[in-house]
């Protein structure tokens, strides 16, 4: 089970006390997105050395030692310090402490030090080359202007966040992409809120150089709360890069298509491949000369297949460009693919076939659901986690077409640590789970339950007319805790739990406010209860 979080207070101490007894470490900032940043402003490091260039601690330590400073990083995430042992990537056969101070608090940043490096020359600071990242955020008002930035934009466009903010985005365009630019942004300004529209743009850098970036932008802008464009700028300059080589010949096309790892391949305009590289043969099963149509096509899954058919349509008759992804079965199962679909024009402008781009992302998708799976959902109990639960509450309170209330159940575990210090806390981690299912179990359909922390858990149920429907449903929570038991060395563990109930009208309450009435009640639950299970409903 996690340890408690060091306070605020205890943290300045630490701080402090490492500025003390190593004059001589080294220090850098780092995000709470685990990416390195410049040091604060106003940050009195006295005589230590600034950390710079790295992209992050992991970008400090050798290969080997990664895993130990994830880990040292997951323990700052939740407990506000941690330190490990490591071999730094300036000095590979020394082993140096890494310090990690959560100062969030003062400064808003974690701060990360480097002690017993006694090797590095005095009054050197410790340089790394940066990584330019690939994936930066942008948000911007409904005039596309830069409102906030990833940090991490200085690294890929030369700008710092703060000299992006009120500049307008048409302004950092290519100019021979502009036009696109102002035709993707008016399609999304007509798009219903949260859908997105993507579009690939070349940008310029701060010294002139241009960037290709894919741009996902996404329309916030009816948010009540917080009225946005959402963009992810997705670096695709080697991508582009490769394609406009292959478009410079068809001899230099047949030189890289067999050392990039993608299938390419090249139709005329009647679907007849023209040119096909190793991996695509492989991939297609066809030969050149074979028309791609049924015979070849078939292999991709069903529901895929319409959007294959009209990609290739597009490309070929209305020479646009296409990005597709589709799933494909063959000899190594189902895997997902992304096309790339370009179009091949003739000097006088009409469409003479296209090259299409196939790779191979099954990999990707399953990491992109992974990192999905594990931002929305606690990894011990499978229910949602704190920051997804109170997304499913504000959903559930402002959703369009609420016509009832919402009922906020908050669970505390009465006694849980006398359960993890008789049993372990693997026992602890058993009871957790078991009361998870249990409440799962007993909700509606599309009630969310969710772990709040530790030993607290809270159910969200939208559509609930009044408060003392909301009371039954709590009250059917204390019956599945009641009826359920779990056996752990022998012992037959039964859930002691405090429930406070607290109901809203939808539209008019807060989230926070409905969490906090919750709570409440919850403690009142335990301050009044005479048996292992306690309601109170708020008042």
């Amino acid at each position: 089970m996690p340890d408690e979080a060091m306070d605020p207070a205890a943290r300045d101490e630490v701080f402090a006390a490492l500025l003390k007894q190593h004059p001589d470490a080294f220090v850098g900032a780092v995000s709470p997105m685990g990416l390195a940043v410049p040091l604060p402003e106003g940050l009195d490091i006295g005589g230590l050395r600034p950390i710079v260039g790295a992209q992050s601690a992991l970008a400090l330590v050798v290969t080997e030692d990664q895993k130990i400073t994830v880990d040292a990083w997951q323990r700052a995430l939740g407990q506000g310090l941690a330190n490990c042992l490591i071999h730094p990537v300036a000095a590979p056969t020394e082993l140096v402490r890494l310090h990690l101070v959560d100062m969030t608090h003062r400064y808003g940043v974690f701060l990360m030090f480097l002690t017993g490096l006694s090797g590095h020359p005095h009054g050197r600071s410790l340089e790394h080359e940066p990584i330019r990242p690939r994936l930066v955020t942008v948000h911007k008002d409904q005039v596309a202007v830069i409102t906030s930035a990833d940090p991490e934009i200085a690294l890929v466009l030369g700008w710092t966040a703060a000299e992006l903010t009120g500049t307008r985005t048409l302004d950092l365009v290519h100019p021979d992409d502009q036009q696109r630019a102002i035709a993707s942004w008016m399609d999304m300004l007509a798009s219903p809120q949260g859908e997105a529209r993507r579009v690939r743009l070349r940008h310029l850098h701060r010294d002139g150089h241009p960037i290709w970036f894919e741009i996902t932008n996404y329309n916030l802008l009816a948010d009540p709360g917080n009225p946005r464009v959402v963009a992810e700028m997705l670096d695709i300059s080697d991508e582009m890069a490769a394609q406009e080589a292959l478009r410079a010949g068809e001899k230099l096309m047949r030189r890289l298509t067999e050392t990039i790892p993608m299938g390419i391949v090249q139709i005329d305009a009647a679907r007849r491949i023209v040119y096909q590289n190793e991996r695509a043969a492989r991939a297609i099963g066809a030969g050149l000369g074979d028309v791609l149509g049924d015979d070849y096509l078939r292999p991709i899954v069903p529901g895929d297949r319409p959007d294959i058919d009209a990609a290739i349509a597009a490309v070929l008759d209305a020479g646009s460009d296409v990005d597709v992804e589709y799933g494909h079965r063959g000899e190594r199962g189902l895997r997902r693919v992304r096309a790339n679909l370009r179009s091949l024009t003739a000097e006088g402008g009409e469409v003479t076939g296209a090259i299409i781009c196939l790779t191979d992302v099954t990999e990707d998708v399953r990491l992109r659901d992974e990192l999905k799976q594990r931002a929305s959902f606690d990894a011990l109990t499978g229910c949602r986690n704190r920051a997804s639960t109170l997304s499913a509450l504000g959903e559930a309170l402002a959703g369009p077409g609420r016509t009832r209330g919402t009922a906020v159940i908050f669970i505390d575990l009465n006694d849980f640590k006398q359960v993890n210090d008789r049993y372990g806390h693997a026992a602890g981690d058993q009871l957790l789970t078991h009361v998870a299912n249990r409440l799962r179990g007993a909700v509606r359909d599309g009630d969310v339950v969710g772990r709040f922390g530790g030993d607290e858990f809270v159910v969200i149920c939208a559509d609930v007319a009044t408060a003392e429907r909301a009371r039954r449903i709590g009250e059917s929570l204390l019956t599945a805790l009641g009826e359920g038991c779990l056996e752990v060395a022998g012992a037959q563990l039964l859930p002691q739990a405090s429930i406070g109930v607290a109901w809203g009208d939808s539209g008019t309450c807060a989230p926070d406010a409905l969490i906090a009435r919750a709570d409440t009640a919850m403690y009142t639950a335990k301050k009044t209860r005479t048996g292992r299970l306690a309601l109170a409903l708020a008042q």
